[in-house]
């Protein structure tokens, strides 16, 4: 009989700590691709505490990543969480508060791409938060949940030149434009198109001379989807001479963390799919 009115006036002390506890939990619907630059404005993610009564002093944060089926895919470890405190009647706490990344633990493939790319793979999540008492980790506030959805981006597709385009020696020796469709959705940041172009060598296939030559143009363009090199790289006498040069070109397109921006792939480094062109005479 004792236990149970000890189990009672336990229970009826839980209910009551948690009545004293006022949360919500604010996040946009479309946050950043990265967990890790959710702390960098403060609309991103905000959970509002008060302590209407003042009895609660310490406590940690509990909080969990699902898929909108519930299942768990992150959260934080709280043997290794900060511990907590109003200093007041109620605080804002940000995202680095909420979702610490040096102390969140996920789970397989979402694990392998924060680990490589910063980022969770392109879908819908939710985050669930709720307070809890350190040592026992017993709730004391109700847990607030959000849904967010991370956008899966389509890189950009060049346009010019053209896959197979031959181009006349004299004209390619001043200028070459490279054109190509920006990242989209358009994201809130400038991106950055990281414009290169290999020669590819005789007996070279495109693909190795991608991976394995040095870039003759390396350029960081950002915010715009177009650019003029001047190569003068002593192309002007191809045609005369009979010959003609294969080149391949691509982007890679970073976010506002100069991290690659993926397309929905985990093992994804944000690189188009890679053109090829030509330089001298053209081909029948």
């Amino acid at each position: 009989m004792k236990k149970i009115f000890l189990a009672i006036i336990i229970l009826l002390s839980a209910f009551n700590t948690d009545a004293q506890l006022s949360t919500n939990l604010v996040l946009s619907a479309n946050p950043p691709g990265s967990l890790f630059d959710w702390g960098l404005k403060k609309e991103i993610l905000s959970y509002v505490v008060v302590n209407q009564s003042g009895a609660v002093d310490r406590f940690l944060i509990k909080a969990e990543i699902k898929l909108t089926d519930g299942t768990v895919i992150g959260n934080n470890n709280l043997a290794k969480a900060q511990l907590l405190s109003l200093g007041g009647a109620s605080r804002v706490f940000s995202a680095s508060d909420v979702i610490p990344m040096d102390n969140m633990i996920f789970s397989g493939k979402y694990k392998t791409s924060l680990d490589k790319t910063g980022k969770l793979p392109a879908g819908t999540y939710q985050l669930c938060v709720r307070i809890v008492l350190p040592g026992t980790y017993q709730p004391i506030s109700e847990e607030r949940c959000r849904i967010f959805n991370l956008a899966a981006y389509q890189l950009p597709i060049p346009i010019s030149p053209l896959n197979e385009q031959v181009l006349k020696p004299e004209l390619a020796q001043s200028a070459i434009t490279f054109r190509w469709t920006p990242v989209s959705p358009i994201p809130n940041y400038p991106v950055t198109y990281r414009l290169l172009v290999f020669e590819v060598l005789e007996n070279q296939k495109p693909m190795q001379a991608l991976k394995s030559n040095m870039p003759l143009l390396n350029k960081d363009v950002i915010g715009t989807t177009q650019y003029i090199w001047q190569p003068q790289l002593g192309w002007a006498d191809l045609e005369a001479k009979n010959k003609t040069r294969a080149f391949v070109w691509t982007l890679q397109c970073l976010d506002n963390m100069n991290q690659p921006i993926i397309d929905g792939n985990v093992n994804g480094d944000g690189i188009s799919e890679p053109i090829i062109f030509y330089v001298g005479k053209e081909k029948n």
